[in-house]
């Protein structure tokens, strides 16, 4: 079957009917090892009558090293305190390492230790969503994760255990993105105290707040003018590969993040192709190209993982979808990759931004900046308004 540019909106909007029936099973039809891990709700407790929960606690506010960026007040339980010879991190946070910002012990009791609350911070390199970072935190550090609460791409809640010389600990945790930096909120209770404390750790943790939010990317942008058609936004940490325009119908441009420790190699692509529409009647056809490009790079795109239809792309795009595909590398098999397609309607051009990456479930830290950048440039890609008259 085939479809030309005049007919395609219509079958479009016919095809939004269809996959909101369907769509749903069939977007969630795919499970990688790594979704599965986050399959746990967060668990509720119960809830404590406000007068009594102010009764039972007391408002603490600091800014740490004079920073407002970390600016912070919650409600901490009575009774629990600073230790004496506190020593915090220092303030040249690590990109790597979470520094100490602040610290205090509940009561000494004889039954366990103390149960401890913790913030700590960490400057950020790359965009990434709170819910990526704190998946990362849980591989890394070998956890059990029992719940997850998302409230938006920067703040997340989590509750994991994990075992520390025989002795096994809950952790009740935030992490919220504020600018540049990741401030991670922790609770950590020994498990033979955790029925008890948890409400009034639940409700806490809801009175925490940052003074000074920040809601400025955590990396610099720059901006690509595709030449007086369109243009998009990129992060600065990506190196932008262009070629010679010898024709107007069909434009590419890419951008690529390179390996630290092998500069040769690639992370990442992310390439940004403009079609005509007097020449892109054919939508399967066109996918088709990028699908071979990816095969004289060595990638074959594979079985189709799922769609997004409800894409957030510019108000001049006319319609669009993500679709992402499985995909693998000819010359190593013992790595999964995917690729993600944008499909975009632009006046007079379809617009395709593609991404090839290491699966998330292979590398999951270089898959989610991967992601995050291919977000910023398929949602930023417009045309100049100049040359719409």
């Amino acid at each position: 079957m085939h479809f030309t540019f005049k007919n395609l909106l219509g079958l479009f909007l016919g095809l939004v009917v269809f996959m909101s029936i369907c769509g749903h099973q069939y977007a969630y039809a795919y499970t990688s090892k790594i979704q599965e891990l986050f399959d746990a709700e967060m668990p509720k407790y119960k809830d404590i009558p406000e007068e009594e929960f102010k009764e039972q606690t007391y408002l603490h506010s600091d800014t740490p090293f004079g920073d407002k960026s970390m600016a912070y007040e919650i409600r901490l339980p009575n009774g629990w305190a600073e230790p004496e010879d506190r020593i915090l991190s220092n303030y040249n946070l690590s990109s790597r390492l979470l520094g100490q910002i602040a610290l205090f012990y509940s009561p000494p009791r004889l039954e366990s230790v103390r149960s401890k609350f913790q913030i700590q911070a960490l400057r950020l390199e790359y965009e990434i969503t709170a819910e990526q970072w704190m998946l990362q935190h849980v591989l890394e550090n070998g956890l059990t994760l029992e719940g997850l609460e998302t409230y938006n791409e920067d703040k997340v809640g989590s509750l994991h255990v994990y075992l520390d010389e025989g002795e096994t600990f809950v952790v009740r945790s935030i992490a919220q993105i504020n600018g540049k930096r990741m401030i991670f909120v922790q609770y950590i209770v020994p498990a033979s105290q955790w029925n008890k404390e948890a409400p009034i750790i639940q409700k806490s943790l809801e009175t925490f707040k940052l003074v000074n939010p920040d809601n400025s990317m955590i990396e610099d942008m720059d901006a690509h003018l595709i030449l007086d058609l369109a243009k998009f936004m990129y992060p600065a940490s990506w190196v932008l590969d262009t070629q010679p325009v010898r024709n107007i119908e069909r434009i590419h441009v890419a951008i690529n993040n390179y390996n630290k420790r092998q500069k040769k190699f690639l992370d990442g692509q992310i390439r940004t192709d403009l079609v005509s529409a007097h020449i892109a009647d054919d939508l399967e056809e066109q996918l088709d190209i990028i699908k071979q490009d990816f095969r004289r790079r060595g990638l074959v795109v594979g079985e189709l993982m799922y769609t997004i239809e409800d894409y957030e792309f510019t108000d001049d795009v006319q319609f669009g979808f993500v679709d992402v595909y499985e995909a693998t590398d000819t010359s190593n098999n013992s790595i999964g990759y995917e690729v993600w397609v944008g499909v975009l309607a632009l006046n007079g051009y379809y617009g395709f931004v593609s991404l090839m990456s290491p699966s998330r479930d292979s590398e999951f830290f270089t898959w989610a900046r991967n992601v995050s950048a291919f977000e910023i440039v398929a949602r930023s890609l417009s045309m100049q308004k100049r040359n719409l008259d």
